[in-house]
């Protein structure tokens, strides 16, 4: 039995994306190790990859924050609802413009429409001025709602589409199914892959989304998580009171800042396996025979 040679080119890949691996993962280790460490310890920069006089008081004193607790909540409610919202109006958006200009006339229309939408926009203080004539400011709504439809995922779905074999959706046609009925049986099932990698865009979107929050959001109580995170990270600068000084000893800002960057982290990281392995499941699920 002969021994497969390993090329010059697979070990330097191999090794450059081990490297690359690294890079990604090591700053988070050090984050969990420093969020792990004791305040001496973590205020003093001398944590590595692992925990200096291991203490658990950053996370105690993180899961005691209520508005913290809050801001998860609200994120989860947004997260589901965005990416409900965005998924449904993304496949109704996207079928039908998928289709040739002969069944659906002006398409090159609607496509140009949406295309511009991605290279102009009307701005920041006009998007504010409508959101809040409209009453979705101080709502969970003005969070999902402004960009409930991202061309960019609608642009990505209908290219999908147009690459599965039309004979299927005419063979269905011939048989009495309608548009939504192929929409349904055919084109959905067809593309879940490609459905759940946009969901998947859609979730880590919302999770990571600050700066609507702190521009639509006129109650600090009603903060998304990376909003919160903003706010509240920021002002771990401010001047400390002596009270606040004799408590870095216990917890100092930089174990605390990391432990709620962690524990932030934590949800999207349990769902991105989930969405992840459905993507490997293939592109096209099934194909024309004849």
């Amino acid at each position: 039995m002969k021994k497969q040679k390993v090329s010059i080119f697979q070990m330097v890949n191999t090794t450059f994306l081990i490297c690359l691996a690294l890079v990604g993962i090591l700053p988070f280790v050090h984050m969990i190790a420093v969020a792990f460490s004791g305040g001496a310890a973590s205020a003093s920069n001398s944590v590595g990859l692992v925990p200096v006089d291991f203490s658990l008081n950053a996370f105690e004193e993180v899961l005691q924050d209520k508005s913290f607790m809050k801001s998860i909540v609200i994120s989860v409610v947004r997260v589901f609802l965005g990416t409900v919202i965005t998924m449904v109006l993304t496949i109704l958006t996207a079928y039908p413009v998928s289709l040739s200009a002969k069944e659906f006339p002006g398409r090159k229309f609607y496509v140009v429409f949406m295309v511009i939408t991605m290279l102009f926009s009307g701005g920041l203080l006009p998007a504010y001025i409508l959101n809040t004539r409209i009453g979705l400011v101080n709502t969970i709504w003005a969070l999902v709602v402004p960009g409930a439809i991202p061309i960019f995922n609608v642009i990505v779905l209908l290219n999908f589409y147009r690459g599965i074999p039309n004979e299927i959706r005419e063979a269905a046609l011939i048989d009495g199914a309608d548009d939504f009925c192929c929409l349904k049986n055919i084109y959905l099932p067809l593309s879940r892959p490609c459905l759940t990698t946009l969901t998947m865009f859609c979730v880590i979107g919302h999770w990571n989304a600050w700066f609507d929050g702190l521009l639509y959001m006129r109650d600090n109580t009603k903060y998304p998580l990376q909003t919160y995170l903003q706010v509240y990270l920021s002002s771990l600068s401010d001047i400390k009171s002596q009270q606040e000084v004799t408590q870095m000893l216990a917890t100092s800002d930089r174990s605390l800042m990391y432990a709620y960057i962690v524990l932030s982290c934590i949800p999207i990281l349990l769902v991105f396996p989930l969405l992840s392995k459905h993507i490997k499941s293939g592109l096209v699920l099934g194909s024309v025979k004849g």
